[in-house]
């Protein structure tokens, strides 16, 4: 009888490679905070929205020409979609996001010399709104392959931690740049194209230290073969996840919030406050936002984004109810802690719903087309509330309680008609 054999021991299986974005976590979330810090420190310095709104007010500009400012950033929404059509399909993002970084800083920089200049107040009212279209417009291209890039670098399960981080760290150094801010134009009222310059300098500062961010090589979508048939392609996308419609929903109803973020720092005017008001109305937005951001982000990853999105939502309709019945400065404050409320978990637990929705991580095109659609009401909104203010058809708390309304409305779309899940 032939001897028996042991049989030959299986081969272990094999281990799956490690995650680079694992590997690369801590250093990339210090290069982006590093870069974040320096964009909210110069932007709470010098071109915040509260801060601009003040300045604005304080030259003679309209309810309508403050409209045209809230407005900018619902026209600026515009080109993502391009965004999406030009990099959704590059396999590495981070070259065209840092050029990107570096492009938003010039109409910062020429706006801190056309404020120099010596022009008419009316000439600096449009100079700002040049500046800020200008502005919005960049970051209209650049936000939908930044988030996507941000969602690259970061580990789908530490995505909200990651981004809350960052966004703690800019709103901290916006604190200290509104208090600075408000101190520094207390005694140089007339500083504001110092401020600004200010700004141009911080964020062209921090943008460098994009450089040391390691970024895999992921997958993409396929290259377009032609923008009209691209455009057609993400709509018949949009049709398959019936979820992403109530969403656009929920957001189309939501940017009556516009309304109230773009006019609450202009009420102070009306109170007697000056551009150093407005700085400290931003600084303590900024400080709310900063934590905001942190507690956000972490319960975005324990939670999912969408208690978290539906919160945010609901410290806008206090901060509404708050700037309705403001019968001072000091009233605004609670105001102002409710936007940065929201603006903390704004960017966070938004991206990461939208990608929860659809359940994928490249949503370059998709977030570009998502936003193209909810632009046009996003600029209305503030655009026809200005004008009717100005007109004397309604008031300001009118203007507010309405626009509260409509964001009660959305919070409640999005609590009973939106489900997703996560991303891989």
């Amino acid at each position: 009888m032939p001897p028996v054999t042991a049989p030959a021991p299986a081969a272990p299986p094999a281990l799956p490679a490690p995650d680079p974005r694992e590997r690369d976590f801590v250093r990339n979330v210090t290069c982006l905070t590093l870069v974040e810090s320096g964009w909210g420190f110069g932007m709470a310095f010098g071109f915040s929205a509260a801060f601009m709104q003040v300045v604005l007010k304080r030259l003679g500009a309209t309810e309508t020409e403050v409209g045209l400012l809230a407005a900018q950033w619902g026209i600026g929404t515009i080109p993502m979609v391009l965004s999406g059509y030009l990099t959704g399909h590059l396999r590495r993002k981070k070259t065209v996001v840092l050029w990107g970084h570096f492009l938003c800083v010039l109409p910062v920089g020429a706006l801190a010399v056309a404020l120099a200049s010596g022009a008419s107040d009316r000439a600096k009212i449009w100079y700002i709104l040049a500046a800020e279209y200008m502005f919005s417009f960049a970051v209209g291209l650049l936000l939908p392959v930044w988030f996507t890039f941000m969602g690259k670098v970061m580990p789908a399960r530490k995505l909200g931690r990651g981004l809350g981080i960052t966004f703690a760290f800019q709103t901290l150094c916006g604190l200290i740049a509104s208090l600075a801010a408000s101190f520094f134009l207390e005694r140089r009222p007339d500083a504001v194209p110092l401020c600004v310059g200010a700004t141009a300098g911080l964020m062209l500062l921090g943008n460098l230290f994009f450089f040391p961010v390691r970024e895999p090589e992921t997958d993409a979508d396929a290259r377009p073969a032609g923008f009209l048939t691209w455009i057609r392609d993400l709509f018949a996308e949009f049709r398959r996840h019936p979820s992403v419609r109530r969403f656009l929903v929920a957001e189309l109803l939501f940017t009556f919030q516009a309304v109230i973020v773009g006019f609450y720092g202009s009420r102070a005017v009306d109170f007697g406050g000056n551009v150093a008001v407005g700085a400290r109305l931003a600084a303590f937005m900024t400080g709310c936002q900063a934590v905001s951001s942190f507690v956000g982000g972490w319960l975005v990853d324990r939670v999912g984004p969408k208690p978290v999105l539906i919160g945010g939502r609901l410290a806008v309709v206090a901060a509404a109810a708050f700037a309705a019945t403001a019968d001072s400065v000091s009233a605004l404050y609670p105001a102002a802690a409710s936007i940065g409320i929201f603006f903390g978990v704004r960017s966070t637990a938004g991206f990461a719903m939208f990608r929860e929705v659809l359940g994928r991580e490249e949503v370059t095109s998709l977030w570009g087309m998502f936003t193209l659609l909810v632009s046009p009401v996003a600029a209305a909104a503030p655009l026809v509330a200005g004008y009717l203010m100005t007109r004397k058809v309604i008031s300001a708390p009118v203007a507010f309680t309405v626009a509260g309304s409509l964001v009660l409305l959305s919070a409640l779309v999005l609590l009973l008609g939106v489900r997703g899940r996560r991303a891989a």
